[in-house]
C-alpha cells in the first residue's frame, strides 16, 4: 500500500556524485509506485552541482529537503587550483581532528542536530514510519539510530561501500583510537537498525561474519538498471575492439596513474606493430569528478591526441548511446574495489558491450569471466593484451542471453516494498 517514505542520502541530485545515483533511482521508482517520497540531502556547494540524474527529480511524488552542507568543501574538492584552497586544506586538516571524534573525513560530522530536527519535523508532519538512509558518509547511518530513539520508525540502513574494515573514505589515515570509535558506531547501526542493505555480496559476507547476532537483518540490495536511460540492448560487437570508451571516475590516484601509463604504452605498441589498426583505434574518455590536465599532457607528449580523446562529462541519457555505439567499455577498478560490483557494470551489461576490466583479480573479475561479459586484465598486462584485443587477435565472446531482469529498476523497487518496508 502506498505510504509516505523518508530517504536520506547526503549526495543527491542536483549535487554531483555517483553516491546520489542509487537512491535517486529508487526514489523515482517508489514515487511511480504511488509512495510520497521525501528526501533529505546536502544542498552542496554551487560548484559541485550538475548531477547527471537531475532530470529524475521531476518525477511526481518526490519532495526534496536540502540541508546546508556544513563541512568544508576544500577537503574533498579536486583539483585544488588556488593558493587559498591549498592553504585552507592544510588549516582544516589541522583543525577538524581537534573537533571530531572518529573519522573527521566524514562529511556529515556536523549534521547531527540539523538532520534530527528536520527528520523529526517531517515524520511528525507527514506520518512517516519508514526511513531509509544510505552511506557513505557513514555517520549518517548512526544518526538514523539516534532518530529511531526519538521517533517510532522502521529504519533501513544501506551501506554502499565498506566502512570500518577497509581503508576508504579516509580510514587509512585514522589512528587506532579513531578506528575503534568508528567500529563502535558501526556496531550501534547493526544493533539499532531494522534492516541492513548493501549492493555488494562481499559486504554481506563481512557483516554477517562480524556481527552474528544481527546477521538476519542483512539483505543484498543490488544496483538498478534504469531502462529510461539506457535504451535497448545492442547486438554483438565487432570482433576487433577498436573503438573504446571510458566513462566515470578514476579512483585510487597512484594506481590510476600507473593504469594510464599502461594505456599510453598499449597505444604506442599498437602504433608500432599494427599501424592499420592504430589508424582506426580510439579511446574516448568521459572522466567525472577529477581533473584531467595531467593525463592530457601525457597524451600530447606521446602524439596520441587524435586517438585518446578527452570529453566533458555527459548526463546519463547522453553518455549511454555513446557507450552502446562503442566496441567495448574500458573499466579501471582500483585494488580496494576488486570485490565491489558498482552500478556501471549492470548498465554496461544491459547494453551488451564487452567490458575490458583492468584491475586485480577478485569478485569483479570472476563475475565478468564466469558470465562471459568481457575480459579481465591485470594492469601490468594491459600494454600487451589491449593491442591484441583491438586487432582481433584475441577474441571476446559476450553472452547476449545473460538474464539481467533481476537488476531492472522496477523489479528492485518491488523488492524494496516487499522485503524492506514496515509491515
Amino acid at each position: 500500500m502506498p505510504r509516505p517514505l523518508l530517504i536520506v542520502s547526503h549526495t543527491f541530485p542536483p549535487y554531483r556524485g555517483i553516491g546520489g545515483r542509487r537512491w535517486m533511482k529508487f526514489a523515482k521508482a517508489l514515487a511511480r509506485r504511488g509512495h510520497a517520497v521525501h528526501v533529505i540531502h546536502s544542498a552542496g556547494p554551487d560548484a559541485l552541482k550538475g548531477s547527471p540524474w537531475t532530470d529524475d527529480l521531476d518525477t511526481p511524488g518526490i519532495t526534496c529537503h536540502p540541508l546546508p552542507q556544513r563541512y568544508p568543501t576544500v577537503l574533498f574538492k579536486r583539483p585544488l587550483t588556488s593558493a587559498v584552497d591549498k592553504v585552507m586544506y592544510r588549516v582544516w586538516g589541522r583543525v577538524l581532528p581537534l573537533l571530531v571524534k572518529g573519522n573527521w573525513f566524514d562529511k556529515t560530522v556536523f549534521w547531527q542536530r540539523p538532520f534530527l530536527d528536520k527528520a523529526c519535523a517531517l515524520i511528525d508532519r507527514h506520518g512517516i514510519r519508514d526511513v531509509l538512509i544510505t552511506g557513505a558518509p557513514f555517520r549518517l547511518l548512526y544518526f538514523g539510530v539516534l532518530l529511531k530513539q526519538r521517533r517510532p520508525i522502521h529504519l533501513v540502513c544501506d551501506l554502499r561501500d565498506t566502512w570500518t574494515w577497509q581503508d576508504g573514505y579516509g580510514g587509512a589515515l585514522l589512528s587506532a583510537e579513531r578506528k575503534a570509535y568508528e567500529r563502535h558506531l558501526e556496531e550501534a547501526v547493526m544493533a539499532g537498525s531494522d534492516r541492513i542493505t548493501t549492493p555488494h555480496p562481499a559486504v554481506v559476507a563481512h557483516l554477517t561474519r562480524a556481527y552474528p547476532p544481527f546477521a538476519a537483518k542483512v539483505r543484498l540490495l543490488g544496483h538498478a538498471i534504469d531502462p529510461d536511460e539506457l535504451g535497448p540492448p545492442r547486438p554483438e560487437p565487432s570482433p576487433a575492439l577498436r573503438r573504446l570508451i571510458y566513462a566515470g571516475s578514476f579512483y585510487g590516484a597512484q594506481e590510476a596513474d600507473r593504469y594510464f601509463d599502461q594505456v599510453i604504452a598499449a597505444f604506442e605498441h599498437l602504433r608500432s606493430t599494427a599501424p592499420d589498426t592504430f589508424a582506426e583505434a580510439s579511446l574516448d574518455l568521459y572522466i567525472t569528478g577529477h581533473g584531467t590536465e595531467t593525463y592530457r599532457q601525457l597524451v600530447q607528449a606521446h602524439g596520441l591526441e587524435r586517438h585518446i580523446r578527452f570529453h566533458a562529462p555527459l548526463p546519463a541519457k547522453a553518455i549511454f548511446p555513446r557507450i552502446a555505439a562503442a566496441d567495448a567499455v574500458l573499466l579501471f577498478i582500483p585494488s580496494m574495489n576488486r570485490d565491489v560490483l558498482g552500478t556501471k557494470f549492470t548498465e554496461v551489461f544491459h547494453l551488451r558491450r564487452p567490458v575490458i576490466h583492468v584491475g586485480d583479480a577478485g569478485l569483479v573479475s570472476r563475475h565478468i569471466e564466469q558470465h562471459r561479459l568481457g575480459v579481465s586484465l591485470r594492469v601490468e598486462d594491459l600494454a600487451h593484451e589491449l593491442p591484441r584485443l583491438m586487432t582481433g587477435e584475441r577474441r571476446v565472446t559476450v553472452d547476449t542471453a545473460h538474464d539481467l531482469s533481476e537488476h531492472l529498476l522496477d523489479h528492485i523497487a518491488a523488492g524494496i516494498e516487499r522485503e524492506l518496508l514496515s509491515p
